[in-house]
């Protein structure tokens, strides 16, 4: 049996390291995190696998800031759930892409021991 504690720690620790790798620009974490099949809809709802995520690494796209404030965790067999809320901000050249609060939820099933993204959505916090 599982200890559920220390699941949920490492799938928040993922979560910031994430954000940290995005900010540097590192795509070798995602590389790693992100299963071959990955699926992600980002926050203009256009949907793209890990090939296209990782382009999106090696663009002009900057990270300037990735700030988690909140993240919920829920475990249900061998797949986590991870609910979380944050600041991010990101430009394209002088576009900017991303900028204010944003909530996502990732699914990631445990496989062979390693917790690997297999879907992700990303959505704007409308303000009221």
């Amino acid at each position: 049996m599982r200890d559920h504690s220390q699941d949920e720690q490492a799938l928040m620790k993922i979560q910031h390291e994430w954000a940290e790798a995005r900010v540097k620009g590192d795509s070798s974490y995602t590389r790693r995190i992100e299963a071959d099949d990955c699926t992600i809809v980002w926050p203009d709802g256009r949907s793209v696998n890990k090939r296209g995520d990782l382009e999106s690494m090696t663009a002009d796209i900057i990270f300037s800031e990735f700030k988690i404030q909140n993240l919920h965790v829920r475990l249900y067999g061998d797949t986590g759930i991870v609910v979380g809320e944050g600041i991010i901000q990101a430009r394209k050249g002088n576009e900017d892409l991303l900028g204010g609060r944003y909530v996502w939820t990732d699914t990631f099933p445990n496989q062979s021991g390693q917790w690997k993204v297999i879907a992700s959505q990303i959505s704007p916090v409308l303000e009221k």
